[in-house]
């Protein structure tokens, strides 16, 4: 099948989807929000969050609740337009759930390592939604080891064999990593099965978001965690776009901050890194952005392809976390015109 006849549908209906998205008016009404029911409220009677939030008392709902429920968009958005996909390309979409599902098994895992009840996710949206994992015994964990038991029959567990030492409390910074590695293998076999022409595309797309991921990594690990230069190494993505292994290497083998912010500013990266004090505040949304102007122009050039779908996933995640990022924002008393420097969205 070839392109135009794959995406010419599923195109149209992201088109139709991506018109749901929040306006600029929206987020700056959302900034101006008192409070986790008035946010609620509004998106629940202005924008088209009002599906899944249809049947919610907005008096009764807390952070959490609100961040579950539009996580629950988000999937069910996925699960349309996997609906347009057979064979390879549905395997690969349905394996984009997988970065989620990580991200709510990592949160679950820091709530276990820090002694709480993880039994408080049970309304996680992305659990299970990859894995095929039984949720009970995730919600169940006490330990990370008792978390990576009910990974057995997932693909995930093969990456976690190493972990299973003895240890039942395990380390979470090496259950995170691993995580997040096994997450960008499995992504790579599912493209490596489809076009050549689409293969190429998301090497690129996903390289620009690898090396996003990878200097934000080496710069906190050297800064904040003193990470010898090759466990910076063996953590990073080496999928990138921009920054191959050597690129890579020579960043993590930097003596210092100094000579790492000089080896950066010979990239198309050094808008991440400021040398001030709005380097660590504002470096995740730089690079955010950055994708998602990255994303664009990528759609713009292969207007039948697969980055038409791999980039409305992406912006729905950016979408999501900008509304998470405002109800924090609201949470602690951030003013509206110093809130808006913390979401992704350019207004």
């Amino acid at each position: 099948m070839d392109n135009v006849t794959r995406f010419a549908a599923v195109n149209a209906k992201i088109k139709s989807m991506e018109g749901k998205f929040l306006k600029d008016e929206d987020y700056i009404n959302l900034l101006r929000m008192d409070s986790v029911t008035e946010v609620a409220r509004y998106l629940k009677e202005k924008t088209a969050y009002s599906e899944v939030l249809a049947s919610v008392e907005v008096e009764n709902i807390h952070r959490g609740m609100l961040e579950n429920l539009i996580k629950q968009n988000m999937v069910k958005n996925i699960d349309r337009i996997i609906h347009y996909f057979t064979g390879d390309y549905k395997d690969f979409i349905k394996t984009l759930y997988a970065k989620y599902e990580i991200e709510e098994l990592k949160v679950i895992a820091r709530a276990v390592y820090n002694r709480k009840d993880a039994t408080d996710f049970k309304s996680s949206a992305f659990i299970g939604k990859y894995s095929r994992l039984e949720q009970n015994k995730i919600y169940a964990a006490r330990y990370i080891r008792d978390i990576i038991d009910a990974l057995f029959d997932s693909e995930f567990h093969k990456f976690l064999i190493p972990l299973i030492d003895g240890d039942s409390t395990e380390n979470l910074f090496r259950f995170e990593m691993v995580m997040d590695m096994s997450y960008y293998t499995l992504l790579q076999r599912e493209w490596s099965k489809l076009s050549k022409k689409d293969k190429v595309i998301l090497q690129q797309a996903q390289g620009i978001i690898a090396d996003m991921l990878n200097l934000q990594w080496i710069y906190r690990g050297i800064k904040f965690y003193r990470l010898s230069p090759e466990e910076l190494l063996n953590y990073t993505i080496n999928i990138g776009y921009r920054l191959n292994f050597n690129s890579l290497k020579a960043l993590c083998y930097a003596v210092s901050l100094e000579e790492f912010h000089r080896l950066v500013k010979g990239t198309r990266y050094s808008f991440l890194f400021k040398e001030d004090e709005t380097t660590d505040i504002y470096m995740e949304r730089r690079s955010e952005r950055h994708t998602y102007f990255e994303l664009k122009a990528l759609e713009r050039s292969h207007k039948f392809s697969i980055i038409s779908v791999f980039s409305f996933i992406i912006f729905m995640e950016f979408e999501v976390r900008d509304i998470i990022s405002i109800v924090e924002a609201i949470r602690y008393r951030i003013p509206a015109d110093e809130a808006h420097k913390y979401i992704i969205r350019k207004l």
